[in-house]
């Protein structure tokens, strides 16, 4: 699996300002684009002028497999939308809303792996919520709760994408966000 780090992440905030305050990116190994929208059962609009209305959701194909971006959208976090998605696959999704809540999200083979906040990943759960730990070590995240409140451990989105990237093997790019092969609704999922 991949080396991904924080700061292999740290293009993100400057990239697309709109995107960087709410959003759910989700890693998906092993499927196509057209394969993830048909197992979450979202047809592809033909003519999106604007990626930002409401429910929307685009996939990107990167080697390993797809991206998953719905701006200011948070479908892929719920578990039986990422239970479906993951089926035969892994995934991980990293969320972020305008409140500064966070949530990642890993899944395989139909099943919630760990979710836990970036900010806060010393509390996780999920069927075997410690599978991560030595990656998440590496990255410099903290892992067990100590009381001593360790605030400067690194940005927690961008280590978050890293795990993700790490578990999943796919790398998210710039023109990955910019350059969606497919994009439709996520309405169908809520």
């Amino acid at each position: 699996m991949s080396g991904a780090t924080a700061d292999d992440y740290a293009w993100f905030d400057e990239h697309d300002e709109g995107l960087t305050v709410a959003f759910c990116v989700t890693f998906v190994g092993g499927l196509t684009p057209r394969q993830a929208f048909e197992r979450l059962g979202i047809a592809a609009i033909a003519d999106v002028d604007d990626l930002y209305f409401d429910g929307a959701i685009a996939a990107a194909e990167v080697d390993g497999g797809t991206i998953l971006v719905e701006p200011n959208g948070f479908a892929c976090t719920l578990d039986d939308v990422a239970k479906r998605l993951s089926a035969g696959a892994v995934t991980a999704s990293v969320f972020l809303n305008v409140n500064a809540d966070q949530q990642f999200v890993h899944a395989a083979d139909g099943r919630i792996v760990t979710r836990f906040e970036p900010d806060y990943p010393m509390d996780r759960a999920g069927g075997d919520e410690d599978r991560l730990l030595p990656h998440m070590i590496e990255l410099g995240m903290p892992t067990e709760d100590d009381g001593d409140e360790d605030d400067d451990w690194g940005d927690p989105i961008h280590t978050a994408f890293a795990l993700a990237e790490r578990v999943t093997g796919v790398r998210m790019t710039p023109e990955a966000l910019d350059e969606p092969v497919l994009v439709g609704s996520t309405r169908g999922l809520l």
